[in-house]
């Protein structure tokens, strides 16, 4: 594990505990209780409750642009059952602390990869009694906190075969025949579908910013341009950009294309390389 990870003992917190309850405090509590010199940035704890992949993209989303930290994510509608525990230490350094549901995958793809991964079964390491409801503040925080006082992963339980975790709740977008077949993960509190698409999947289809592409999803279709800002496009016209997540996203410049198409996650979206004149207005466009 990184040095860095012990001399500056940073932990980052996602979960869908929200903050009605003592859930997130508590679990705070025992992980300064057990290193008091944690420092623990919350990045949400608004995800919707037991929604994986909402939990998914927002780690990957979030995760690239912090310190080389330890993550605890909790999204564990399996808490309690036969489910795996996971600490997984990805290229960049960092390492990740939540349940084998697919959570943190997506994630570690935008962190390098997995370069070591072990189940969580080594109760020393845990908060006892352990509450079969309560894997946040039994398990996974002490873990991440005794993690950050420099315990090694491979003393926290058996070996983990990478390529036998569960599966994310969404893949990878896929290119082919001059369209890139993607799919809506997230819908943000604008109305704007965010893809598990990368703006280099555009790129290497030849697509530029200025380009019109042609947009399928939700049993609707439309032309809409690929730019930098909502901006650069009319009051209510839809546009293909760059979102700060790192992903595409297709929106509508000043009202909820996700209202307007009744689009939601899981929805496909196909983007076409147009042929259209890149200087052609989106018409289609209801």
């Amino acid at each position: 594990m990184e040095e860095s990870l012990v001399e500056h003992p940073l932990i980052t917190f996602t979960s869908d505990f929200g903050l009605s309850e003592e859930w997130v405090g508590v679990v705070k509590g025992v992980i300064y209780s057990i290193n008091p010199r944690a420092v623990v940035i919350d990045i949400t704890h608004d995800i919707p409750p037991m929604d994986i992949g909402k939990g998914a993209f927002v780690l990957a989303a979030a995760l690239p642009h912090m310190p080389v930290a330890i993550h605890l994510a909790v999204v564990d509608p399996g808490v309690g059952t036969s489910r795996g525990a996971l600490v997984l230490e990805v290229r960049r350094g960092d390492v990740l602390v939540g349940p084998d549901n697919g959570l943190l995958l997506p994630a570690t793809r935008r962190l390098g990869g997995i370069r070591r991964c072990f189940f969580i079964d080594n109760s020393a390491f845990f908060r006892q009694p352990v509450h079969p409801t309560f894997h946040g503040r039994d398990v996974f925080g002490p873990v991440a906190a005794h993690l950050s006082l420099g315990i090694p992963l491979e003393k926290l339980g058996r070996h983990a075969d990478a390529e036998g975790l569960v599966e994310p709740p969404w893949g990878e977008a896929k290119r082919g025949e001059g369209a890139l077949y993607a799919q809506v993960v997230d819908v943000d509190r604008f109305g704007t579908l965010r893809l598990n698409a990368l703006p280099e999947d555009l790129r290497e289809m030849g697509v530029g910013k200025g380009d019109l592409l042609l947009v399928e999803v939700a049993e609707e279709s439309f032309r809409a341009p690929y730019v930098n800002t909502f901006g650069d496009v009319e009051r209510g016209k839809p546009l293909v950009f760059d979102d700060s997540s790192g992903f595409l996203g297709v929106a509508l410049n000043g009202a909820s294309l996700a209202n307007q198409l009744g689009a939601k996650p899981g929805d496909v979206v196909i983007l076409y390389a147009s042929r259209f004149s890149p200087g052609e207005e989106a018409r289609g466009w209801q």
